[in-house]
């Protein structure tokens, strides 16, 4: 296993306010540290060197790209089969989100679709996978979100200086 990266309050304070809006520029976050903005530009692209931050993203207002439900599908897989599985269902349309689970489950995958009868599809199509036992889907009416500004983050060491 890796070591853990070490990471004082100011990266912290950067990893939030980047955690709350990836768009907040140096500057912003500089005065908020009480540094200069090449100590956060340096800093930040330390957390990056060392793999701390892998990127970011924009989040689309799905409903009005007209994606009218979310989908929470639940897969018993074959062990043996699980990997490839997962590999396939990566490259399927409308899959955002699919990993290994413990639990009730061996896969998790989150999707999105335009019309309550696209659920049927996926559902096929992910039961005619190879390896798959069964496939558990809950529909979600209502958009949910996700929240990475609530993640604790702390320090592994106290600041020495900006």
């Amino acid at each position: 296993m890796a070591p853990q990266v070490k990471i004082d309050e100011i990266d912290v304070k950067i990893l939030n306010a980047l955690l709350k809006d990836a768009r907040t520029n140096f500057r912003a976050i500089a005065k908020d540290c009480g540094v200069s903005t090449p100590a956060i530009a340096k800093r930040f692209y330390k957390l990056k060197r060392t793999g701390v931050i892998t990127g970011a993203t924009i989040r689309l207002n799905r409903k009005d790209m007209g994606y009218r439900c979310s989908l929470s599908i639940d897969v018993t897989a074959e062990p043996t089969e699980e990997i490839n599985i997962i590999n396939a269902l990566t490259k399927l349309p409308n899959i955002i989100y699919c990993n290994q689970q413990l639990g009730n489950y061996d896969i998790h995958i989150a999707a999105r679709v335009r019309t309550f009868e696209k659920i049927d599809d996926i559902r096929t199509i992910v039961k005619k996978l190879k390896g798959v036992k069964e496939v558990r889907i809950t529909a979600n009416l209502d958009e949910y979100d996700f929240f990475p500004e609530n993640i604790v983050i702390q320090p592994t060491e106290t600041t020495k200086n900006g």
